[in-house]
């Protein structure tokens, strides 16, 4: 007997065990889409088993009964809320709906269809409870655990579990050795590290237990950037750029530049810097930096800069400001601004490239040229100064961003 036909058994005749169709149909179903998966809601009952049925039928009727024959339908059983259907594919309508049963019994009647569209990570925001009235610089995430670091010494974290597949609402306050002392980026590469206010470096294990470094400057730290493996950059006011291994003792750069410097990142085996006046710099290794030529460039200020994994990086600034280089960093060109007139004040990337800035300004771009503006729902009109690409096991690619008042935003 074929496993279709087996499955139409299971699901007309249970199990066969000596149980019951449950009756009504499950309450209460939702679906919410994510980034190549939905997870599905809805109101559970002791004792009571749960069948979920879906399948690409673009909305249209089906029933468990028919499922088996329907193109592209999958079940799965016994199944609790919220209960995550991954590996779809995104810009695909998919339609669900369960019935329920006692003991394994037959399924009783099933609920009404509900339908939905995976999409690419942000394209979608959601608003997250505001930690306090400090403002918010920077964030980043390891494994389940989000920190997000900020103004008068604002430190939180926040650990995601499965129970909170699309959103997490609950932070925790951390404690800072420096408490007066505001923060302005924050990374993980082996450890944690948040930079801030007259050269603060401030350097946890755990996200738990923090303790000030010596960094050998005391001007304003705005980024910070890893390789992953263990090497980190600072940079900010005035030009300045450090660099450590293993985020304890830093060494101080001769970058060829005065101007201030607001973004850092590292791809492509090497760091990029942006700042003040257009400038961008390029380092192999965090000690000995290049001052590169920007074709065409306007002097607005850049505050992020991102690379897309491949070959492309990206950066944003004053008034939309956009320049990109699509050979490694070694060429860059000025683009057509990104339509705003807002500052942007961060940019990463994880599928895709996303910017935010002020006024809740979100875009988002596959490519570094073509951007498309995006909302969070309900909106945010605060100041966003930080946006950083996660991925983990229960929530996969996604991205979170930060700003004034507070303010945090998700987006899976």
């Amino acid at each position: 007997m074929g496993s279709l036909a087996i499955l139409a058994i299971l699901i007309l005749g249970g199990c066969g065990g000596k149980g019951s169709s449950a009756s009504p149909p499950p309450g209460g179903i939702t679906v919410a889409p994510g980034d190549g998966y939905v997870t599905v809601s809805w109101d559970m009952s002791p004792g009571v088993e749960y069948w979920l049925f879906h399948a690409t039928t673009n909305g249209a009727t089906f029933d468990p009964s028919s499922c088996p024959s329907v193109s592209g339908c999958g079940t799965n059983i016994k199944v609790s809320s919220p209960f995550v259907v991954p590996s779809l594919l995104n810009g695909v309508t998919y339609s669900f709906e369960m019935n329920a049963r006692t003991s394994g019994g037959p399924g009783g009647s099933p609920t009404p269809v509900v339908s939905t569209v995976p999409r690419i990570a942000g394209s979608s925001w959601i608003p997250n409870t505001s930690t306090d009235a400090n403002a918010l610089r920077g964030v980043v995430q390891n494994g389940t655990v989000f920190v997000a670091v900020g103004d008068n010494g604002a430190m939180f974290s926040s650990t995601v579990n499965s129970a909170g597949w699309t959103t997490w609402t609950t932070w925790a306050k951390l404690t800072n050795p420096l408490p007066a002392a505001n923060l302005n980026a924050v990374t993980y590469g082996g450890s944690y590290l948040a930079a801030g206010a007259g050269g603060v470096i401030l350097l946890s294990s755990d996200a738990v237990t923090w303790t000030a470094q010596a960094s050998g400057t005391t001007n304003d730290l705005y980024a910070l950037a890893t390789n992953g493996g263990g090497s980190y950059v600072a940079v900010g006011a005035g030009g300045t750029i450090i660099y450590s291994v293993g985020g304890g003792t830093w060494f101080t750069a001769s970058p060829p530049t005065s101007n201030a410097l607001y973004g850092v990142t590292y791809g492509g085996s090497e760091f990029v810097a942006v700042g003040a006046k257009g400038t961008v710099l390029t380092s192999t290794d965090g000690a000995n930096w290049t001052l590169q030529a920007v074709t065409s460039n306007p002097l607005l200020d850049l505050k992020g800069v991102a690379y897309n994994g491949v070959s492309t990086f990206a950066a944003v600034g004053a008034a939309g400001a956009l320049v990109t280089s699509s050979d490694g960093g070694v060429t860059w060109t000025s683009q057509s601004p990104i339509g705003t007139s807002n500052a942007l004040n961060a940019l990463t990337f994880g599928k895709q490239f996303v910017a935010v800035g002020d006024s809740g300004a979100i875009f988002t771009s596959l490519d570094g040229l073509t951007w498309q503006p995006q909302t969070s729902t309900p909106a945010t009109f605060e100041n966003l100064y930080a946006v950083k690409s996660f991925t983990n096991s229960y929530l996969g690619v996604g991205y979170a961003a930060v700003g004034a008042s507070g303010r945090n935003l998700s987006s899976n």
